[in-house]
């Protein structure tokens, strides 16, 4: 009994290596084997130096399009592309993406065997998608077979004509075979410099908006803003200045025949946008855009030619509000800009008056500011201006909302007058009329802006948040400040 018990521990412990091998080989055959083979021989199928390239053409199977691109070299050997397919236009076709549909569908090396005898109906290459021709420059030429995508997309089979030896290479060579001329189209719609543009104009159906701008060319900065005079005065934010210079400098992401289906079916015969810019020398370009479809906000240039598309969130900010495409605030200017300030209410007025070098602020030890005839200069412990405060609350006062129809009465008496005075010595006025118990109507010069602020613009206290107060308030509190400064420094009190 006890030789015969030790011959079965030796015996079992074979049976479970036995076991432990059959799965090791049944897991890795079905790790190496059940999808694309990831370390075998790879084969050069074909390769075409691009010297001997004339041209390349690809049959379409579905459709029965040839797409052809040619191929030439021009007198400083670079590579001249033309296109010649059986669906060309009149249009222009992008020299980069032909160059790379011929370089992909040249080359195909390191291809992966599937099946040496392969069943070609079973990888679409009886009946393939994309017959792949090369034409070389002595007069030969060279095919490939394109079939199905492999299940996960990432591959596709090919073969040569005559042959059953399968093999799948890289899905960058089937999408490239199923481009047709309008995907090779230029996708530069438009490139014009901020520069030559003199106006703008932006219109929106859905809500009429109709925006009219000159544009202000910075030449140290190479940047543009825009400076609104309908339906309002005011100056454009980051917003505006972002669209329109995506709109100078537009790339498409694709393009649509230009059939009047075409024009019908994706609302351009009723853009919902459109942007018009004329140019200094008098030229006009007129985008037309359609509401966002799939994705996609549709256009044409000038009325005609391609229907180009781009991504809607290249072009977001055309759905953006009013007062996101506008500057915030009612007016601005630098410190440096400005003489004086008058100020007057129902029952307070002041006067501040600076001397700011250029580009200096008030903490500049050669500025000087004054508040009724007083000096101004006084900071909390942190460095924080108190009559830069004031300065901030009077030219950052931000737009309420736009009321276009609503009237003040000539016999009406503001609530509040700020004057301002530049360096000129020139002025404007702006008043303030009570619209309802939160908010008051605007004019300049006497002239309605169409702009209403909020009364918190004017009345706000914001305790030891310095970046938050309204203007008398602001005023309050620098009064205090050059009253109680020790060695110019307050510190507001908790």
């Amino acid at each position: 009994m006890k030789t015969a018990k030790n011959l079965l521990i030796p015996l079992i412990i074979m049976i479970v290596l036995a076991i432990g091998l059959v799965v090791f080989f049944a897991v890795d055959k079905n790790r190496n084997g059940g999808g694309e083979p990831t370390s075998v021989s790879r084969v050069d199928l074909l390769y075409i130096s691009p010297v001997d390239v004339s041209s390349v053409s690809v049959r379409h199977r579905d459709s029965g399009a040839t797409v052809t691109v040619d191929k030439k070299t021009s007198g400083n050997g670079s590579d001249v592309y033309s296109y010649s397919g059986s669906d060309m236009t009149g249009e222009g076709y992008s020299q980069t993406l032909m160059g790379d549909f011929v370089d992909a569908l040249t080359s195909f090396v390191g291809c992966v065997p599937v099946s040496q005898n392969g069943n070609l109906a079973e990888y679409g290459l009886d009946d393939p998608a994309f017959k792949v021709t090369i034409a070389k420059t002595d007069g030969s030429s060279s095919t490939i077979l394109i079939g199905n995508l492999s299940p996960g997309k990432e591959t596709c089979y090919v073969c040569a004509p005559g042959t059953t030896a399968v093999y799948y290479v890289n899905a960058k060579k089937y999408e490239q075979a199923s481009k047709v001329g309008k995907d090779l189209l230029d996708r530069r719609v438009a490139k014009l410099s901020l520069s030559t543009i003199e106006t703008v104009r932006f219109e929106r159906r859905k809500d009429s908006l109709d925006l009219y701008a000159s544009c202000v060319y910075d030449s140290s900065a190479e940047t543009a803003s825009f400076k609104f005079s309908k339906p309002f005065e005011v100056s454009s934010s980051a917003y505006f200045d972002r669209l329109i210079e995506t709109v100078c400098d537009l790339e498409a992401d694709g393009y649509e025949d230009p059939t009047n289906d075409n024009v019908s079916r994706l609302g351009l015969l009723n853009p919902a946008y459109t942007v018009t810019l004329m140019a200094k020398n008098a030229s006009v370009f007129k985008f037309e855009f359609s509401a966002t479809k799939n994705g996609y906000y549709y256009g044409r240039l000038n009325g005609s030619g391609k229907i180009f598309k781009v991504a809607n969130d290249r072009l977001d900010n055309m759905e953006s509000p009013v007062l996101v495409l506008i500057s915030s605030y009612v007016f601005h200017d630098t410190c440096d800009n400005v003489l004086s300030i008058e100020c007057s209410d129902r029952e307070n007025k002041f006067a501040l008056k600076l001397e700011v070098p250029k580009e200096k602020t008030f903490s500049d030890a050669e500025a000087t500011v004054t508040l009724d005839g007083r000096n101004a200069k006084v900071f909390s412990s942190s460095g924080r201006s108190y009559a830069a405060m004031l300065y901030e609350s009077i030219f950052c006062i931000d737009v309420g909302g736009v009321d276009e129809t609503a009237s003040i009465s000539s016999s009406a008496v503001p609530a509040m007058t700020i004057t301002i005075f530049d360096r000129n010595h020139s002025s404007v006025t702006y008043t303030f009329f009570k619209r309802n118990e939160d908010t008051y109507y605007v004019c300049k010069n006497g002239v309605y802006t169409k702009f209403y602020v909020f009364s918190r613009e004017l009345y706000n206290d914001g305790g030891t948040d310095t970046y938050d107060y309204g203007i008398w308030p602001a005023y309050d509190l620098l009064t205090k400040a050059i009253t109680n400064a020790i060695n110019g420094i307050y510190e507001i009190p908790k």
